[in-house]
């Protein structure tokens, strides 16, 4: 239950008290009656005002109270509508007067008329009198309600005055008093949390000038921060550092005599007295400090008011050098009044310390070693607690000493917030924030309560939907509503309600029991759907409800929304979109419903799949907020320009639109047009410098003839952000470009300006006798004068057909110009003069293809420094650039260069610029005529060269930062060992033999080479060693993690150094034709994975691997080796757990020690496209498998040789018994074998392993069963496939308790099933496919209680109809030309009540009338139904049906309109038309 705060009221009731005076009603309180209600109303409210705190501390107790507060805010919101209503009325006269004459109009008389008509004048027309008329009766309804108020009001509550801060009395739960006792065995995962706080107590160098330092522990509610300061304060090394320590918990009242009371009675008891004098107190607690050195905790601080801080801080002062203060809190406010030296932001304890936790306080165990099932759900409750330790030791207390799974699934399933409170600490933790969130913030707070849990939402985006909503309304001391939503959003993640995602720096998200204390606070007013509600859960919304969000479904129909879009008095419809990659469909039904609640000022279509906006959208006259973005929409409907309070519009990646409203004049309230991405957007329309309130313009596109030119954009004065001003080729008058007055757009952030790109164009229309040119006269000229303010930050300059740039953009007046780029500026012969911009950062230049030459004209002509700030330098595409001329005079530019690319300058040659010292990339590619020569780099960490002329390095030179090295297409030597090389990638050099030269001795390569951790060589046919001689009796290398050699052709061995670095983890070889084995040394010893592939000449593994069978190998995958024959007959290394074969032809079997040994770890083995292998071990498969994958392996007879096999002399093959036994491992849980032709069975025993769990098996031709029985109890899914011999499954299959799905696809002589019938315990899903011979199915298949999903096609033989049916439960039914579907109709497909998708194809072609269908069905497809006239149930039952799929059924498609149209979201026919409801 959530209850209405007196803040939030006193914000509603603030509100309307000025809208009761604003100038928007000032037409209207002409009228002499309207007048005289309006001061009623103020009257009222100011009485209202006065009982507000009253009510705020009587509501938890007294239900008449609280429905008087419900009243109250509903009677809120509908008088605010009503006064918004008459200020949109006005304004609707006001821009009558204003219009010009119609187009059919013969004279411009009419206009003249209207300009010397008093506004008063307007009301008489009859649309005047009419709305007249009905706002008098509204304002009459709303003023007897009032006065009911009021008259309730005078029984109920008394006069109190309204408390100024805004914070809440109510009662937010006791909490008792924490102490600095802790049990340190009951806390996880907070040891480097408390060891980063010791260090900074235990050192004495942080003193604040007051003579002591603060430092301060932060975090949401239940995060664990007293838990953390009591671990810190309880410390033996913090309890020897400090001679006095005390500690306080203050809470919410931070009275400063208290709280200095409290300190000094935990030093010194018996110098505390009852007297009420501050000074005395304060004097004795200076007393007590003096000269020593102290440790003071304050828990729990609340306290924002520096004046307050410093009376109780004063006698801190006295004590000692390294003094230290420990505050926890909530609020990022509470450290900057305190003046905190250093801030700890508490994280979310991960779910394992989670789980300990609640163990701990559940079981009271410490071992952990609890039942499996119980450990499931424990792992389950965990994830609610989302890392808050308070949350998993509540939730452990309720479970104490409780071992029953119900109890544990049922706290499982509770919502926390409906738990007791003297039960459950978290709740009244976490409501305290809430509680002492200023008025203003907490309707925001609350808003949030729309969101999904987990939703990471954009600053902007929330800033938006609270000004539509009218919460930045009220005046801040003259600050925008934009500054003001930044503020509000700043205040919540100061006080941890939301906090920074993880996958996104630039997004929020709030914590989940966070957002639970935002719905709590919500209250009725604001609703979020969850899920996609089935017919028979569908929910009754309030008629209080203002604000409703849900989740996208895939089909969004009447059945899902229907109920909300009856409530008349919405103001949100929120549709959230968690994925950008569905495509999501709108009933038009229920679009053109919603456009019928009047009241709505947030309206969301984001990311349907919708083409064309009903025009009834003018009807929403209270509209702020209007989002399509993500919709395929491709023309704004005119009446728009009729919602006079829009406030934003977001068109954002609507790439099919091309046209906004003809005429947005009358728009004068937009502040947001956000409408990036439109890249079909022909052109603004004309008249659209009218909107001058715009702050965000995306994208302004110049029109040619009947669109708005540049000069619209004179009068958008308040413009910010980032403006795209496109196809600017349609400028012909340099005079727009001028009028647009760019210069004066103080608040733009960044611009890009572009022009079509004609070299592209050219180049795409490959037509050299038919080349466009651009008219670069006049571009020249409109780039001159479009000049932006010198506050801008980002510029970009794209398809500039001009020769020359103007003399500004490289004026060092731009002091705070960071990006800049030019793109395919292709009639420019040299670049602009840039250099001398102060603060570029950020600088990239691409598709320049005339430039020749960079040189003097690029650094500019100052003595000065030439690009002073720039870090980021990138050339790419400069097919014609040649020569690049240093600075010269003496001059060294880029001091603060730190990455330099050049991509694709093919012509380029000379030298680079020198002495770059603090360059951390360098980059070039495809720069096939340079020779780089490599200066002075001391700050290099990545090197990336790729097809280069030569690279040299002057001598001598440090390199020693350098850690990533990319070289590809590079001949030549690497001729110095690198001391901090992390990655090294080398491709493609045709002359390489070895890596690195020896020099000096083997200890100095192995110091330069010792940090390397990933080693990648590729494409060097002549390598063969790592160093240019290999010692063997030496220490070689250590490569800490990953080599990869790939496509070295004449590498025939592995050379010994490889196989000795002894700290190699993973290895990978690919592509190395000519290796035939490795070299005999022992695998390195920290080696877990090998991947060897497509090295077609290696015969056999190396024989060293007996000599370590301790290896930690892992992993092994061979693919693509055609001549591997063997193995060493030795024990796989004892932690191997996974082997892949793929593609090794001549591979015959495995070696009999790999399957015997009984310490084996071997869990996986997977073989696929081994042509020779005739079987996988000769006596037994390794007794800890528990998967094993067998694909397309012709010649497999059997899994293991229970018998020999012989060839005789003529070449045939057979067998003869091999005394041994055969079982498949016990431990196996996964067998799939597939397309292996020869294999006749699957064990020799016809037994298969009780462990077993997945069984799937295809394409074997000779295979004629799967086993004698089957006793396996484990058994979850059985799948065969393409099994021409297989007649039945086995017998034994209805005892498979365990067992869910069962697929049979394409066995032609399948037959029928064992008598025993199916299992009815599990199973959920049997799906029949293309079984030609299949006479019956199941028996009792009445009995499959748990089958809900039942699937039978293209069975022709199949004529029985079940004696007694189909379950009755079953969700979903295809029936795929049977000729039982015939019986099935007769049978009555009504019975099946839960059924929600049927499915039917063929079968009846003489069937004109269709049965009567399930009530529950959401999707129903009909097919190959040639004489099908009618569909029954539709539009009479079918209330939950969304998609109907008809094909091949000529004579129904003409029916279904009318009976479906209503009903239906998507309508997809045979000739593949997507309709909505009537729309095409």
């Amino acid at each position: 239950m959530s209850f209405i705060g007196e803040a939030v009221l006193t914000v509603s009731v603030e509100l309307l008290i000025e809208k009761l005076a604003s100038e928007g009603l000032e037409l209207f309180t002409r009228h002499e009656k309207l007048r005289a209600d309006f001061i009623k109303w103020k009257g009222m409210l100011e009485m209202i005002q006065a009982v507000l705190a009253d009510a705020e501390d009587r509501q938890t107790k007294d239900k008449a109270v609280k429905k008087w507060l419900d009243n109250l805010q509903n009677l809120a919101y509908d008088a605010e509508d009503v006064l918004d209503e008459l200020e949109t009325e006005a304004l609707r006269r006001e821009l009558l007067l204003q219009e010009p004459p119609a187009p059919y109009q013969p004279s411009t008389s009419t206009s003249k008329f209207r300009k010397i008509i008093p506004t008063c004048c307007t009301n008489f027309s009859p649309r005047s009198i009419q709305f007249e008329s009905k706002m008098v009766s509204k304002i009459e309804e709303v003023t007897a309600r009032l006065q009911s108020i009021i008259s309730t009001q005078k029984d109920l509550l008394t006069m109190k005055n309204v408390i100024s801060d805004g914070k809440s009395r109510i009662n937010v739960g006791q909490r008792l008093p924490t102490t600095s006792l802790v049990n340190e065995a009951e806390v996880y995962g907070r040891e480097k949390d408390k060891e980063a706080i010791v260090e900074l107590l235990l050192r004495d160098d942080s003193r604040a000038d007051d003579g002591f330092s603060v430092i301060s522990i932060k975090g949401l509610g239940g995060v664990g921060k007293t838990t953390l300061a009591q671990l810190v304060y309880q410390d033996d090394r913090v309890q020897r550092h400090f001679q006095i320590k005390s500690w306080t918990c203050v809470f919410e009242d931070f009275d400063v005599f208290r709280v200095s009371k409290l300190i000094l009675n935990s030093i010194a008891s018996d110098q505390c007295t009852d007297k009420d004098d501050l000074n005395l107190l304060q004097e004795k607690l200076k007393k007590q400090l003096s000269g020593k050195k102290f440790l003071v905790v304050l828990d729990d601080v609340w306290n924002e008011n520096y004046n307050s801080w410093r009376a109780l801080s004063c006698p801190f002062g006295a004590g000692a050098f390294g003094s230290k203060i420990v505050v926890t809190h909530r609020n990022q406010g509470v450290a900057e009044t305190m003046r905190a030296v250093s801030t700890k932001t508490l994280k979310e304890l991960s779910d394992d310390d989670c789980l300990r936790v609640l163990i701990q306080h559940s079981l009271g165990a410490r071992d952990f070693n609890i039942p499996q099932s119980l450990k499931e759900v424990a792992e389950k409750i965990v994830k609610k607690c989302k890392g808050l330790p308070l949350a998993a030791k509540t939730l452990g207390g309720l479970l104490r000493g409780k071992d029953d799974l119900n109890d544990w699934e049922f706290v499982l399933n509770a919502n926390i917030w409906d738990l007791q409170e003297d039960k459950c600490d978290i709740v009244p933790a976490l409501r305290v924030s809430y509680h002492f969130l200023p008025p203003q913030l907490k309707q925001c707070f609350a808003y949030f309560s729309l969101f999904p849990k987990d939703y990471d939402f954009q600053e902007e985006e929330i800033i938006l939907l609270w000004t539509a909503e009218g919460f930045l309304d009220q005046e801040y001391n003259g600050r925008k509503m934009e500054d003001l939503g930044h503020e509000f959003v700043r205040e919540l993640h100061s006080r941890s309600l939301v906090q920074q995602s993880s996958k996104n720096a630039s997004r929020f998200v709030m914590h989940d029991l966070i957002n639970d204390l935002s719905r709590w606070a919500a209250g009725e007013l604001y609703f979020r759907m969850e899920d996609t509600l089935a017919g028979e859960n569908r929910q009754k919304f309030s008629q209080s409800l203002r604000h409703f969000s849900y989740i996208h479904g895939e089909y969004d129909g009447k059945k899902r929304l229907k109920s909300v879009s009856d409530v008349e008095r919405l103001r949100t419809f929120l549709p959230v979109n968690l994925s950008d990659y569905r495509r999501n469909y709108l009933a038009w039904s229920v679009l053109q419903r919603l456009l019928n609640l009047p009241r709505l000022r947030v309206f969301s279509l984001h990311g349907y799949h919708i083409s064309k906006l009903p025009n009834e959208i003018g009807n929403l006259k209270h509209l702020r907020f209007l989002n399509l973005s993500r919709t395929n929409i491709q023309i704004l409907p005119e009446s728009i320009n009729s919602l006079y309070n829009l406030h934003t519009i977001l068109l954002e990646d609507c790439r099919r639109l091309k046209k906004l409203c003809k005429n947005m004049g009358n728009l004068m309230k937009l502040h947001h047009l956000r409408n990036p991405n439109v890249h079909s957007l022909e052109e603004m329309p004309k008249g659209f410098g009218k909107l001058t309130c715009l702050l965000t313009l995306s994208r302004f596109v110049v029109g040619k003839d009947s669109g708005s030119g540049l000069r619209e954009l004179k009068s958008l004065m308040h413009l910010q952000g980032t403006l795209q001003i496109s196809k600017l080729e349609n400028v012909k008058d340099v005079g727009d470009a001028s009028e647009a007055q760019l210069n004066t757009k103080v608040n733009l952030k960044a611009l890009l300006l572009e022009w079509r790109d004609w070299n592209r164009v050219n180049q795409r229309r490959g037509n050299l006798s038919d080349v466009m040119e651009p008219d670069f006269k006049i571009e020249i000229r409109v780039l001159d004068m479009l000049k932006p303010h010198q506050k801008l930050e980002e510029l970009t300059i794209a398809g500039y057909g001009g020769t020359k740039f103007p003399t500004w953009l490289g004026d060092s007046s731009f002091s705070k110009l960071m990006l800049l780029r030019f793109e395919g500026c292709g009639m420019c012969t040299s670049l602009p003069s840039v250099g001398q911009l102060p603060l570029l950062k950020l600088l990239e230049i691409s598709r320049m293809d005339t430039v020749k030459s960079v040189g003097p004209e690029f650094y500019g002509n100052s003595c000065s420094v030439p690009f002073p700030s720039l870090e980021t330098l990138c050339f790419q595409d400069m097919q014609e650039w040649e020569e690049w001329i240093p600075c010269g005079s003496g001059r060294e530019g880029f001091p603060k260069l730190r990455m330099l690319s050049l991509v694709r300058c093919s012509k380029l040659q000379g030298s680079l610029p020198e002495r770059l010292t603090l360059l951390e990339t360098l980059a070039i590619k495809s720069c096939e005529q340079l020779l780089v020569t490599i200066h002075c780099l001391p700050a290099l960490t990545e090197l990336q060269m790729d097809g280069c002329k030569r690279v040299a390095f002057s001598s001598p030179i440090d390199l020693s930062s350098l850690k990533s090295v990319v070289l590809r297409r590079m001949p030549g030597l690497f001729e110095k060992g690198l001391a901090k090389l992390a990655n090294l990638k080398i491709g493609y050099g045709q002359e390489q033999t070895y890596l690195w030269q020896r020099w000096q001795s083997e200890t100095q390569l192995l110091q330069d080479i010792s940090s390397l951790k990933r080693l990648q060589i590729s494409g060097c046919p002549q390598i063969f060693s790592l160093v240019t001689e290999e010692v063997h009796d030496q220490q070689q290398p250590e490569l800490q993690c990953r080599l990869e050699l790939s496509h070295c052709e004449d590498l025939t061995k592995l050379p010994q150094a490889l196989l000795t670095l002894t700290a190699l983890r993973e290895m990978r070889i690919d592509g190395c034709a000519s290796l035939v084995s490795f070299s005999q040394a022992s695998l390195p010893s920290q080696l877990r994975k090998i991947i060897i592939s497509s090295c077609g000449a290696v015969e056999s593994l190396p024989e060293a691997w007996r000599h370590n069978s301790d290896l930690p190998l892992q992993i092994l995958n061979i693919r693509l080796c055609g001549s591997l024959v063997s193995f060493p007959e030795v024990a796989l290394p004892s932690q191997l757990r996974a082997v892949r074969f793929i593609e090794c032809k001549a591979l015959e079997s495995l070696p009999e020690a790999w399957m015997q040994n009984s310490n084996t770890s071997l869990e996986s083995l997977k073989f696929k496209r081994c042509d020779s292998l005739t079987y996988i071990a000769r006596i037994q498969l390794s007794p800890s498998l528990k998967r094993l994958i067998i694909k397309r392996c012709p010649n497999l007879r059997t899994l293991t040789l229970k018998q020999d096999i012989r060839r005789s002399s003529s070449g045939s093959t057979s067998l003869t018994p091999f005394s041994s036994e055969n079982e498949l491992p016990d431990t196996l849980e996964h067998l799939e074998v597939t397309h292996c032709s020869n294999l006749a069975f699957l064990s020799w025993n016809r037994n298969l392993p009780r462990a077993l769990k997945y069984l799937y098996v295809k394409d074997c031709s000779k295979l004629e069963s799967l086993a004698e029985r089957l006793d396996n109890t484990s058994l979850e899914e059985i799948t065969v496939s393409c099994l021409e011999n297989l007649k039945s499954l086995p017998d034994g299959l209805h005892n498979l308790h365990h067992l869910q799905r069962i697929w049979i696809f394409g066995c032609p002589n399948f037959e029928s099933f064992p008598e025993g019938g199916l299992p009815s315990t599990k199973l959920t899903r049997l799906t029949i496919w293309n079984c030609k011979n299949l006479k019956a199915l199941p028996n009792c298949m009445h009995n499959l209680t748990s089958l809900l999903h039942l699937e039978i096609r293209e069975c022709p033989s199949l004529v029985s109809f079940p004696e007694d049916g189909f379950p009755t439960n079953l969700q979903s039914l295809v029936v795929d030309d049977l000729k039982i579907s015939k019986p099935l109709f007769e049978w009555g497909l009504d019975r099946l009540a839960s059924l929600r998708e049927l499915r039917i194809r063929g079968g009846c072609p003489d069937l004109v009338l269709s049965p009567r269908f399930p009530a529950s069905l959401i999707q129903l497809g009909i097919s190959d139904m040639p004489n099908l006239k009618r569909l029954s149930s539709i539009g009479e039952n079918l209330t939950s049906l969304e998609t109907l799929d008809l094909s091949n059924c000529p004579k129904t498609v003409d029916s279904t309109g009318d009976h479906a149209a209503d009903e239906l979201v998507l309508v997809i026919l045979s000739m593949d038309i997507c309709l909505y409801s009537g729309e095409s």
